[in-house]
């Protein structure tokens, strides 16, 4: 569920880029494929529409130089009478460049189109692009779909007999597809293809041609075309640095039209200083609200750093002392070394003359996270350099606060309450590609201490347009294909009500128990533990849960399927581009076994996308369609929309289907890891320069 809304994201951010995609989203001219990359980390969205396919493309620059698209296909969307193709279909590609352009030499690229699924789009690549002046030439050859025109003998044959002939596609994939197409790469016949664009001089233009190794015969057997030209035209219009819309003359006898938009998912950003008004009167002669002591430095820290979004819990600090230490949570800070920057230039301003450092030690929702020690410059001119900044600050293992001086009351319990507009969609049914839900979210919390909260959620139905008219059969328990009829017959119902106990059992085990109708399918009991030592980008999990499921209507009513899941999970936080890696391995849902790979690339913007993908003892035929769950995961902040400062965000998990095997409770496991990402070790080092007052 969820996905669309990225196109929308995508589009209402901008950021400086000439690369722009392909029909099919990769970079390239109109339909062919070229050697460019776009630039690190960079999302985009790209709509192609014409007579043989439209194409919807999710692209991502996952490292700086490999290139990943994930696409969903209508085949004949304009119904031409004499076509039989109804195919929809899901598809991966991938791009890895192997060669830099210099003074002399091209750009050289390598890819795989339809690396997994039906192969309806099977294709290999390898494509050169050299620039001169306003021209980007490409010249590459083709594999499969890219070397099926004027047609030669494989020149990989040298490297032995087995790349001479080209399996069957449907041979390769099996009747559930969503397998490997490894046993196809580069075999067969190929061809060239080749192009060039122009970037036309003062303008918004770019002019295109290409000509195109494709010949179409499975949509020329299938009645969609007839004796399609290999050559391309096109205009491309970029109106925005990020937005791209192309015109273009396709196969000699139709239009085509394509809409591109792209951001820089790891774009820094901009550090915002806003402070809240406050909800209550203040003396005009203090400037504090009644109860508050104008002569305590505590509560001066409290009240000025409440209002710039962070909550001080409590502190030390002794007669005599010349280091206090406080307690502090970030309630409204996207990158948690912004929180750390406010309260340490509040603590210039109120901390007592004679104090020189502060120990902050950080909590997040009833967990600890590191001590950072700050060196108090108290208005000495200091040099701004890196090493010095380093010297001021130091980040040290977590503890808690064992003897406290000054301790705020929040007044518990605290109830907070919530309602705005929301939207679940589901995307790549076979029969109706986008079906959608807009409904009212009711949401409360009721905080009963630091570590126990109570939360609840209600859904109203607004409109609706999901059916159970297509019920997925399978051959393991229906442990998510059922899911249409929650949101038919449960449209409005309540959609969470659990109680949740997080807390640190030391300083580097971390805990989370739970119990209550927990989603949309699912209520019971469940917890998780993490081992995650101080400095170490390594940590372990264990979760557990006990579950039942829940009635249809979404009420109180539950169903007779129970069962138990549990795993081990290992993490690793790589020193390079930002990417966490994940392995969970135990028992799903349905009861099956296996394994779960993960791999998502976060920035300190608070912008995550990653990929994942399961197997089981559960074979392809009973798996059905698709062989094994995969996907692709988006965590979008909103951050960067708003003029304050907030931590929320809209976060998605794009199936290419819903199936049975290989599932766990949705945002219940191995999720203390992720959440803990933004006060890790790690995360913090590289954001000091944004920690110190200036």
């Amino acid at each position: 569920m969820g996905g669309l809304l990225i196109g929308a994201v995508i589009g209402g951010l901008a950021f400086a880029a000439e690369d722009t995609g392909s029909d099919f989203g990769t970079s390239g001219l109109i339909k062919t494929p070229n050697a460019r990359m776009a630039e690190d980390s960079t999302l985009r969205a790209t709509i192609a529409f014409d007579e043989v396919a439209n194409l919807h493309n999710l692209t991502f620059q996952a490292l700086p130089k490999v290139q990943a698209t994930f696409r969903y296909t209508i085949f004949n969307p304009r119904g031409v009478e004499a076509s039989t193709d109804d195919l929809r279909d899901r598809s991966y590609e991938v791009k890895a460049q192997v060669l830099g352009e210099s003074r002399l030499l091209p750009q050289v690229a390598v890819g795989a189109r339809d690396i997994l699924g039906t192969g309806a789009w099977e294709a290999e690549y390898v494509a050169a692009s050299k620039r001169w002046e306003n021209f980007d030439f490409t010249l590459g050859i083709g594999w499969g779909r890219l070397g099926s025109r004027a047609s030669f003998s494989n020149p990989l044959r040298v490297l032995g007999g087995r790349f001479e002939e080209r399996p069957d596609r449907l041979e390769v994939s099996g009747p559930q597809a969503g397998t490997s197409r490894g046993a196809s790469f580069f075999k067969g016949e190929a061809s060239f293809f080749g192009g060039v664009a122009l970037k036309i001089p003062d303008t918004n233009l770019t002019f295109l041609a290409e000509y195109e190794s494709d010949r179409y015969v499975r949509e020329t057997n299938l009645g969609t075309l007839k004796n399609p030209s290999a050559f391309n035209f096109a205009l491309s219009w970029h109106p925005f640095p990020s937005t791209s819309l192309r015109l273009s003359w396709l196969r000699g006898n139709t239009f085509g039209l394509a809409l591109s938009s792209q951001i820089e998912a790891k774009r820094a950003s901009p550090r915002k200083y806003s402070r809240s008004n406050s909800s209550v009167d203040l003396d005009e002669t203090t400037g504090l609200p009644e109860g508050y002591n104008p002569s305590s430095w505590y509560d001066r820290m409290l009240f000025e750093s409440e209002r710039g979004g962070v909550d001080l819990r409590r502190s030390d600090l002794r007669k005599g002392q010349k280091k206090a230490s406080l307690v502090i949570e970030n309630r409204s800070y996207n990158l948690t070394a912004d929180a750390l920057n406010h309260v340490m230039t509040m603590s210039e301003i109120y901390s007592p003359r004679h104090v020189t450092s502060l120990d902050l030690l950080i909590q997040e929702n009833g967990q600890v996270g590191p001590t950072i020690n700050y060196s108090l410059n108290k208005g000495q001119n200091v040099e701004d350099g890196r090493s010095e900044l380093r010297s001021r600050i130091k980040i040290l293992a977590p503890r808690e606060l064992t003897k406290v001086s000054n301790r705020t009351d929040y007044g518990y319990p605290k109830l907070g309450l919530g309602i705005d507009l929301a939207a679940k969609v589901q995307l790549m049914d076979p029969d109706d590609p986008l079906r959608k839900q807009i409904f009212a979210k009711l949401t409360a919390k009721a905080e009963l201490s630091e570590h126990v909260n109570i939360f609840v959620r209600y859904e109203q139905d607004l409109f609706n347009d999901f059916t159970t008219e297509r019920n997925a059969s399978s051959a393991l328990p229906q442990v998510k294909t059922l899911v249409n009829n929650y949101l038919v017959n449960g449209a409005s119902g309540l959609e969470q009500l659990y109680i949740e106990d997080k807390r640190s059992l030391g300083s580097s085990v971390h805990s989370w128990v739970y119990a209550g109708i927990l989603e949309t399918m699912y209520g019971g009991v469940g917890g998780e533990l993490l081992f995650s030592p101080y400095m170490q980008r390594w940590a372990l999990g264990f979760g557990l849960n006990g579950v039942k499921q829940r009635g249809f209507e979404r009420d109180f009513q539950f169903r007779d399927y129970e069962t138990i899941s549990a795993f081990v999970s290992g993490f690793y936080a790589s020193p390079f581009y930002d990417v966490d890696f994940a392995l969970h391995v135990g028992r799903y849902l349905a009861g099956d076994k296996g394994y779960t790979f993960e791999a998502r690339r976060s920035f300190d913007n608070g912008f995550s996308i990653g990929g994942f993908f399961t197997r089981t003892n559960v074979s392809a035929q009973e798996f059905g369609e698709g062989s094994f769950d995969k996907g692709l995961f988006f965590r979008i902040p909103f951050d960067g929309f708003l003029p304050g400062n907030t931590r929320s965000s809209y976060s998605t998990v794009l199936r290419p289907l819903e199936r049975d095997g290989g599932r766990r409770l949705e945002n219940f496991g191995g999720a203390l890891w992720f959440d803990r990402r933004s006060f890790r070790y790690d995360v913090l080092d590289r954001n000091i320069s944004r920690m110190v007052p200036r």
